[in-house]
């Protein structure tokens, strides 16, 4: 330790894909830098340090940066320009506060679906026959499955759209995307549950969707990735299904952003499925996904999906439960209020 010091600690994150003021912006607000400059305080940060990121405490302290549980395996699905070396600073951090709400959930995981027809059938009882985003997260925190949201990693941190992650025996689901529609959000999360019911953790205990976002040409449209397409056909599935699609069919296929989403939200009243999924699955049928982001913003009721995962978080979780020196953390990067 005598060799280290907190420049080689800030030097060495740094090719971790974090820089310093990320890192001091995942610190206590009660930290103070000058504490630093002493072999105490110095082994405090690399303490605050591992547990944040997951690091190994021995290692660090030398002025070294790995990961615990090198054993476990991520695997980083629509990858088209990312590497996955410039995840790392997001999925530690996101592992880490998975690690910490799971320690504090009392209730067990209990998933014993077979199919999508199984999970849509619980989406639609936890919102009374309603499938949206709000059920949906509903329904997976009454089996035991976190939904995380992290709205606020540091500035400037590459981050992924979503994640599921095995904390134990329990899958964890985290969602980074900001974005205010919760029909984009509610098929992130489908799609990570996707992964769920596909078996697909069994060989990774994490899955980390870089991007799972619109594009003019979706990119799991020319994927090869087979787990990618299976979790997308379950998280349709949930989401209303043949009938959704054999509806949207019947759409003209040019018909205007206003005209989408007039169209969707007449039919989402006699499906009882939230009018952004069918605009959706118009695109996925289309290809008009420009258009499809644009009808989105017709629809008052595809708002504030950022909102209702922070009240599921705070309505789920007791902040009591969850260790003292993480609780801060969880705060900041959720977004809940302590």
């Amino acid at each position: 330790m005598s060799t280290t010091n907190a420049k080689t600690i800030y030097d060495k994150l740094k090719t971790f894909g974090l820089t310093r003021a990320q890192v001091r912006a995942l610190l206590p607000d009660w930290w103070s830098t000058e504490a630093e400059k002493t072999p105490d305080g110095l082994a405090e940060l690399c303490v605050l340090i591992s547990r944040r990121l997951g690091l190994d405490l021995p290692l660090l302290l030398q002025g070294q940066v790995r990961q615990r549980n090198l054993a476990e395996s991520v695997a980083y699905k629509h990858r088209s320009d990312t590497t996955p070396g410039a995840l790392n600073a997001a999925t530690a951090i996101a592992t880490s506060l998975a690690h910490a709400v799971v320690a504090a959930m009392p209730r067990p995981y209990s998933w014993n679906f077979h199919s999508p027809a199984e999970v849509a059938a619980s989406v639609r009882a936890a919102g009374n026959g309603l499938i949206g985003l709000n059920s949906l997260i509903d329904a997976c925190w009454n089996v035991g499955i976190p939904v995380i949201p992290l709205p606020n990693l540091p500035v400037g941190i590459r981050k992924m759209d979503g994640a599921v992650i095995k904390v134990g025996n329990r899958p964890t689901i985290v969602v980074s995307k900001k974005k205010s529609s919760r029909a984009w959000l509610a098929f992130i999360v489908a799609h990570e549950v996707g992964h769920i019911g596909c078996n697909h953790l069994d060989r990774a205990t994490s899955i980390v969707d870089v991007s799972l976002q619109e594009h003019s040409e979706y990119e799991a449209d020319s994927t090869n990735d087979m787990q990618e397409q299976q979790a997308d056909q379950f998280a349709l599935s949930i989401l209303g299904g043949d009938e959704v699609e054999r509806i949207v069919r019947s759409w003209p296929q040019w018909a205007s952003p206003v005209e989408i989403a007039v169209l969707a939200r007449q039919a989402a009243r006699s499906l009882g499925i939230e009018s952004g999924q069918l605009v959706l699955r118009y695109a996925f049928f289309t290809r008009r996904w420009p258009d499809a982001v644009s009808a989105l913003r017709f629809l008052s009721e595809d708002s504030d999906a950022e909102s209702i995962m922070k009240t599921a978080l705070q309505r789920n979780l007791d902040l009591d439960l969850v260790s003292t020196d993480m609780q801060d953390l969880v705060c900041r990067i959720t977004g809940i209020s302590g």
